[in-house]
């Protein structure tokens, strides 16, 4: 008699059958929707409402994808696309999520070429606005993450303590980084009966 298999993970969302296609139709709307690098936001939106993640697991990617190398919000696409179908779905995200604006700044650079002095007035009036606009949009994507830290055992110490290092003491990223790991692998490092 073989014992029964263990209950899944509480933080996996039910199978959903996800194709290459869907990955890149959607991704490519994220891209369109996300103005002003508001794209992580959309992209959790997106993942949460057709239940292709859980709040903790993307709050898992997007941490990544701000520690790794690269545009953050194609970093994300990738760990989302990877962790729904593997780096095929990793490629079809980041197709999808850059293509919009491959198409966009190519047009605006054709019709901007011709301009003498730039832009216009207006337009750069209106740019100024949108940037507080892109603010607010960023911080969306960023509260999932500081629910997900309120969680965790030192979540907020070593939040802190990456603010001031960083933000306050204009310290380097990768040191402050490493040390911050370093402490959230300490803090949470599994029991005896967490270990295989």
């Amino acid at each position: 008699m073989s014992a029964p298999a263990p209950p899944p993970a509480p933080h996996l969302p039910s199978p959903v059958a996800v194709t290459h296609t869907d990955l890149l139709r959607v991704f490519a709307g994220v891209a369109m929707a996300g103005i002003g690098g508001g794209l992580p936001a959309h992209m959790r939106r997106a993942a949460l409402e057709r239940a292709w993640m859980t709040e903790l697991d993307f709050a898992e990617s997007f941490t990544l994808a701000q520690l790794t190398p690269g545009p953050n919000a194609v970093n994300l696409a990738a760990m989302i696309g990877a962790r729904l179908r593997g780096w095929t779905g990793a490629l079809a995200t980041v197709v999808g999520v850059l293509t919009p604006g491959l198409i966009a700044m190519l047009g605006m650079t054709v019709v901007t070429l011709g301009l003498p002095g730039g832009l216009p007035a207006p337009l750069q009036s209106g740019l100024r606005g949108a940037a507080c606009a892109a603010l607010a949009v960023m911080l969306t994507a960023a509260l999932p993450v500081l629910r997900v830290v309120g969680d965790l055992r030192g979540g907020w110490v070593l939040a802190l303590a990456t603010f001031a290092g960083i933000g306050l003491l204009r310290l380097n990223l990768l040191p402050v980084v490493a040390v911050v790991v370093g402490a959230g692998l300490i803090l949470h490092r599994p029991g005896p009966q967490e270990r295989p």
